[in-house]
């Protein structure tokens, strides 16, 4: 435990017991919510907003302020509580629609939704890692505009849930090689999880793991003791390191079922709820706060923030031209970002494969874009996911852009979202048969509507000799299937452009899936008609009698098949389909005039079926694959799985006959 002098920093427990109740009042009101976190942790959320966090509650955005990230997402009623009595636009009527259809007060906090929150929580663990990318991305803009522009910390609360995840180990030990000292974590240690006891599943010496990660380590031995927490903050302000601060806590303190699992996820009883009250001194009455409380908090924040944010706002408008130009394009990163002058030197023999396509486009667009960082799950040289012009990112060197993530899908993913939070615009990279590791992240990406730029290479059974392990089949329409989320394949390195073009216009999460194996750059692949989703390759020369859909490297594989069906008689439209989910959102007639409903179509995609029978009347007209790969020679693989043009020729005659 830390000791500390008592100083005039403690906070007013009455704060602290308002916004327990009105946590309490939406729990109920719900009929659904988790009260344990609410009772137990609401001094550490209380000291963090009411004693440290530079925010200004009327600018909600302000790209300066501090970050608090509720990793232990289920609190989120704690959180809405807290937001309200530091003066956020949430009123009570907003209170009293927790989780209800269209509230700003959802089941978890989500970013864009509720004002206050600064990202959307819930799959425990992530949080943690998208607090790293905050603070990496903090460390980046600092060194780059400046430290009397860009200087704020990021504070997280999290659960021992968050600690037994493997991305919260992946996210942590990464942090602290990175020695990202504006992190800061409050760890809500309870000893319960939602089936009981924590010893049942989970009994890691905290400390040691945290400090072996190049971590501080704090510990506050009573919860409630918000002078403790308030000095361990200040302690891990003036570290050269991320730190950890244990906070021991009873889980549901002051119901009847304090200290156990039961009031984890359950509503308290109504006499449970009025017990409770009556020990914190609050009148037994729905959604109705102190006012002297709420002034007392409101005035605290204001206090020691707006001079600050005064301040900031002083130097931002003397800012240069071209600097305020840059940390505007930072504050309003959603805006469209035309690429308009992409040096790309076309290798002599017109052969390339699409991940070196790629690199060099990735660092064209570097050298034009200041903001573009990112790394790789250590296969930077297989993938071609580096920035030459920079070094890597570290504590010593904050304007490296590429970051070494080492073998850390998961945490690699959810670091990219905290970063794009940021204003930057983060890429990671892996194989594709990885990118199952990253999943639950590039999910979340997709609900924040970040624009991350995942680049996935090695992308079909074409891999060969390393095997159904690492061959691809299925990771397509898994990452297809994600609502809101860009899928790109492009065929060479003309779609490549194409793609990383409408990637950064369209500014949506979005994956760039790339082949290995080199490939003819096709004469007819074509740059802006990339960016629409889907274009006619090799058009028909009088009546189409069939049209083929193909994307990647499969392309190439489709003109082989087209070009032996015109020898025997039909006329066949190829049409290339980099991209689905931007051809799907063409209006009909636009979609009608590139692959017409008249005629027969036909698939070929070295990658499951599931993405494709909404263009096709049968499953005879799909030559996809739908079992796992072999390890072999990459023709032989092909053969054995029925890709080869003679066989898709053979059965496409048949079918057209």
């Amino acid at each position: 435990m830390i000791g500390f002098k008592k100083e005039n920093n403690n906070v007013d427990k009455k704060i602290i017991d308002n916004i327990r109740g009105l946590a309490l009042d939406m729990i109920d009101s719900a009929k659904s919510g988790h009260p344990g976190i609410a009772l137990g942790a609401a001094p550490i959320i209380t000291t963090i907003y009411n004693n440290h966090m530079i925010i200004n509650p009327k600018d909600e955005k302000w790209i300066n302020r501090d970050r608090f990230v509720m990793s232990a997402g289920h609190g989120s009623s704690l959180l809405y509580a807290t937001l309200y009595m530091s003066g956020f636009n949430i009123t009570l009527d907003d209170l009293k629609a927790f989780r209800q259809i269209d509230s700003i007060t959802p089941g978890h906090p989500e970013v864009n939704v509720t004002p206050g929150v600064d990202v959307s929580t819930g799959p425990l663990g992530q949080g943690i890692a998208n607090a790293v990318g905050i603070a990496i991305g903090e460390k980046y803009l600092e060194k780059y505009f400046g430290e009397d522009i860009i200087n704020y910390n990021t504070y997280v609360l999290c659960g021992e849930g968050d600690l037994m995840e493997g991305i919260s180990y992946e996210a942590c030990s990464l942090a602290g090689r990175l020695g990202l000292n504006r992190l800061i974590v409050l760890m809500d240690s309870n000893g319960i999880t939602l089936d009981g006891s924590l010893d049942n599943s989970f009994n890691e010496n905290i400390k040691m793991r945290f400090e072996s990660q190049g971590w501080n380590y704090l510990n506050v031995a009573d919860g409630e003791n918000t002078l403790d927490i308030d000095m361990a903050i200040e302690k891990a302000k003036s570290s050269d390191r991320p730190t950890l601060i244990e906070v021991n806590t009873v889980i549901g303190r002051y119901s009847v079922n304090q200290g156990s699992s039961v009031v984890h996820g359950s509503p308290l009883s109504k006499e449970d709820l009025a017990s409770v009250k009556e020990k914190l001194s609050l009148r037994n009455v729905s959604f109705q706060p102190s006012a002297e409380a709420l002034e007392e908090m409101q005035q605290a924040i204001k206090k020691r923030s707006l001079p600050l944010y005064e301040e900031w706002d002083k130097k931002y408008k003397e800012l240069d031209k071209n600097t305020k130009k840059e940390l505007d394009s930072i504050i309003n990163s959603k805006k469209a970002i035309k690429l308009k002058d992409i040096i790309y030197d076309s290798p002599q023999d017109m052969k390339e494969s699409p991940r070196e396509s790629s690199g060099k486009v990735i660092n064209a667009i570097s050298d034009i874009y200041p903001f573009l960082i990112g790394g790789n799950a250590d296969v930077g040289k297989s993938t071609n996911s580096k920035i030459n012009s920079s070094g890597a990112f570290s504590n010593n060197y904050p304007l490296g852009r590429n970051i070494n993530y080492g073998v850390r899908e998961h945490a690699m993913a959810a670091i990219s979202n905290g970063i794009a939070l940021t204003g930057l615009t983060p890429f990671a990279s892996t194989f594709f048969a990885f990118s199952d590791y990253a999943k639950p992240a590039i999910r979340m990406s997709a609900m924040m509507n970040l624009p991350v730029i995942y680049i996935f290479t090695h992308d079909s059974v074409t891999v060969g000799e390393d095997g159904p392990t690492h061959q691809p089949v299925e990771q397509l329409v898994s990452l297809r299937s994600i609502p809101n989320f860009d899928v790109y394949r492009p065929a060479d390195s003309n779609e490549v452009i194409g793609s990383y073009k409408a990637i950064f216009e369209n500014r949506r999460p979005a994956a760039i899936v790339l082949a290995r194996n080199k490939v003819d750059i096709n004469e007819f692949t074509n740059i802006n008609a990339t960016m629409n989703g889907a274009y006619i390759l090799e058009k028909e020369h009088k009546i189409i009698d069939a049209t083929i859909i193909s994307s990647g490297e499969d392309v190439t594989l489709a003109s082989k098949v087209k070009q032996e069906l015109e020898s025997k008689g039909y006329d066949i439209r190829l049409v290339s389909m980099p991209c689905m989910e931007v051809f799907e959102r063409l209006d009909e007639k636009e979609r009608q005039e590139i692959i017409p409903e008249n005629t027969k179509t036909f698939v070929i995609e070295s990658s499951s079926s599931l993405s494709w029978y909404k263009y096709v009347s049968s499953k005879d007209y799909l030559f996809t694959i739908d079992t796992f790969g072999y390890s072999g020679p990459k023709n032989d693989v092909l053969k054995k799985l029925g890709m080869t043009e003679k066989e898709i020729t053979k059965k496409i005659e048949e079918l057209l006959n």
